[in-house]
């Protein structure tokens, strides 16, 4: 059967996509480019994105024009979106969740051969049936096979345990889970000797992984050599000493940081549950450009928070000033339902959100 592949959101869907599309090649199925534009893919798998609202209607406008574009095509959607809320779109012929990837695969392919029907569509995941996602790792996608001098994404955790007010991957993605060690090192040897040029280690909070993520790193790097190896996302709370000393000694290691801070403003990481403070924030850009010379370091930032006041920004763009990120990406608040931040008093209208968004782009201008 030929079958495309669209992915929305984060490298860990990104991996989970690849994950997905290796196995479909292993079954005996031709896996098409994504957004597939010529001929007719007989089905199309959204693996879809629930980090804001606006990452919501994109994936529901995909689903729509994919949908229209392809009337034939068996659709089925999965990943973050129908984890948290009924999808109720005409045409869906399955619907999974952020597990059992697996299982979502071969229901695929037992609807490819007339054994679902299209409606009501076949539903896997918590949002349909109320399954559990697993206390444990569970993820049994094979890891995508370089192709040609490419990156290699392996995804080493998920699931997140941080309460962040604003934030509904936890609702997606269930408690933080790690992958086995000795699964991530065969992963990584496998990568390089397929001829990838970098290892990119993600997750949905890689930060969390067990027994720790500073030993896995080295133990990557070392297992990959030559091969160039980074890290996704990181929470500001894993940069301390022993993060930095342990990969300082690594040759391969790429000391490019992309931390999720969100402000630099101690009254809004409060509201928001962050558990640190502006001045933890500082001390990990000293400690990182302490250790490497040559040093990467990017950040999200939040902005237009509920109860942010002109002067709460101010901190944020002031302290952000002061440490010269290589980059920011930047993010006005998106009002999550279900989310305690939702209720928060002092909502700002989307216009307030816009202006400060456009001053710290300017203050950061990306390239």
């Amino acid at each position: 059967m030929r079958i495309a592949i669209c992915t929305l959101g984060c490298r860990t869907n990104q991996a989970e996509s690849a994950g997905m599309a290796e196995l479909l090649r292993l079954r005996g199925h031709e896996v098409l480019p994504p957004l597939y534009e010529g001929g007719k893919p007989d089905a199309i798998v959204i693996n879809t994105c629930t980090v804001t609202a606006t990452a919501d209607k994109k994936s529901r406008n995909v689903i729509r024009k994919l949908q229209k574009q392809y009337p034939d095509a068996l659709l089925a959607v999965c990943g973050c979106l129908p984890q948290t809320e009924t999808l109720d779109i005409d045409g869906i012929g399955l619907i999974g969740g952020t597990s059992g990837r697996v299982e979502f695969i071969e229901a695929l392919e037992d609807a490819l051969r007339g054994n679902h029907p299209n409606s009501p569509p076949w539903r896997g995941g918590r949002e349909a049936d109320g399954v559990v996602i697993p206390a444990y790792y569970d993820d049994t996608l094979p890891d995508a096979r370089p192709i040609g001098r490419s990156r290699a994404y392996i995804k080493i955790q998920d699931g997140c345990d941080n309460a962040c007010s604003y934030c509904k991957v936890p609702q997606a993605r269930g408690k933080a889970r790690s992958r086995p060690v000795e699964s991530v090192i065969r992963a990584a040897k496998e990568a390089a000797e397929g001829g990838a040029v970098e290892i990119v280690l993600t997750g949905i909070e890689i930060s969390s992984f067990q027994p720790s993520l500073a030993d896995v790193t080295v133990s990557v790097c070392r297992a990959a050599a030559p091969v160039s190896v980074r890290l996704s996302s990181l929470h500001p709370d894993t940069v301390d000493d022993r993060f930095a000393a342990a990969l300082k000694g690594e040759g391969n290691f790429r000391p490019a940081f992309h931390l999720s801070l969100q402000s630099c403003c101690d009254q809004m990481l409060k509201a928001m549950g962050r558990r640190y403070t502006v001045n933890d924030i500082i001390n990990v850009f000293n400690r990182l450009r302490d250790a490497w010379q040559r040093v990467e370091i990017t950040a999200d930032i939040i902005v237009g928070f509920p109860g942010e006041s002109e002067e709460d920004f101010e901190k944020t763009l002031e302290t952000l000033q002061k440490l010269n990120p290589d980059g920011l990406h930047i993010f006005p608040y998106s009002r999550r339902k279900g989310t305690p931040a939702a209720e928060l008093p002092g909502q700002l209208t989307r216009a307030v959100k816009a202006e400060r968004a456009r001053r710290l782009n300017e203050a950061f201008p990306k390239g």
